[in-house]
């Protein structure tokens, strides 16, 4: 994983975090605010994703149609 941005690692590390959170959280508003990190994380992640490999806006419709 040495080739991965350090942000992009930084945000899976975060990620994996809140999802042993969510396992351990007992009370319904703690489990929706953490599955909203979770999902604010997956779209940081993407977000950079795209931008390492340097995609066009046409190119990530594409992606996102699929």
């Amino acid at each position: 994983m040495s080739n991965i941005p350090a942000e992009i690692k930084e945000l899976v590390e975060h990620m994996l975090s809140l999802h042993k959170k969510l396992t351990a959280a007992k009370i319904s508003a703690d489990k929706l605010k953490i599955k909203q990190q979770i999902a604010d994380a997956d779209k940081q992640i993407t977000a950079l994703v795209y931008k390492l490999y340097d995609l066009t806006d046409e190119e990530i419709e594409l992606i996102k149609d699929k």
